[in-house]
């Protein structure tokens, strides 16, 4: 038996499945080898091996039906794995979403109290302005009779 009901990785839900794909792969020894042999391969690897299965012409039907079979097991444990892969880069891309939300947000908060902070900056110069020109003024009043 190449295919395991209670291999997680296989993802079939049904054993009655996982018997049905088991029983075709092993009408010939090559299916639950062929199966067996590719698990760790990428998907193009094993369809490029069940291609050159496929065309050559001294390979009976029956092994090519078997590893069709197997190709379809191994075909789901790839769509798995690949689910299990976008899984990961979901959480990683929400986690970096959130963290740039934070930052944005500590960004926002410190500009407003930068921004707070030169208006009140602004608003001391702006006194010592008014004051330096009420005293000018005044030493002007004074200096003038003296003329």
């Amino acid at each position: 038996m190449a295919l395991k009901p209670e291999d997680p990785s296989g993802k079939f839900q049904h054993g009655k499945v996982v018997a049905f794909i088991n029983e075709k792969m092993a009408r010939h020894a090559k299916g639950p080898e062929f199966y067996l042999e590719n698990t760790s391969l990428s998907w193009e690897e094993v369809e490029a091996k069940f291609r050159a299965i496929l065309e050559d012409t001294d390979v009976s039907s029956e092994v090519k039906e078997a590893c069709a079979w197997g190709s379809l097991a191994l075909g789901m444990r790839f769509a798995h794995r690949q689910n299990q892969l976008n899984e990961c880069r979901v959480q990683c891309l929400h986690d970096f979403a959130r963290l740039q939300k934070s930052a944005a947000q500590a960004l926002a908060s410190d500009l407003k109290l930068l921004t707070a902070q030169r208006e009140v900056e602004r608003k001391e110069a702006a006194s010592q302005l008014r004051l330096a020109q009420a005293s000018l003024a005044e030493m002007r009043k004074e200096r003038d009779p003296l003329r």
